[in-house]
């Protein structure tokens, strides 16, 4: 029997893809969630050395929650 993968966080979903490789729905919903909550941010090249440091303060902050 499948484990309910909306039940699993991001991380145990993960654990299950990487050891049940075979197991092709699994691996489509993890790519599903993981585009559905993109972790990265995109910042524009023409950000001053204090804008980029300010955004890095920022997400270090906001990593600490």
């Amino acid at each position: 029997m499948k484990p309910d993968f909306n039940n699993m966080n991001k991380e145990e979903l993960r654990q299950y893809v990487i050891t049940h490789q075979e197991d092709k729905e699994a691996f489509y919903i993890y790519v599903d969630r993981l585009k559905s909550h993109p972790s990265t941010q995109v910042y524009s090249n023409t950000l001053s050395p204090q804008e980029i440091d300010q955004a890095v303060t920022n997400h270090l902050k906001e990593k600490q929650k």
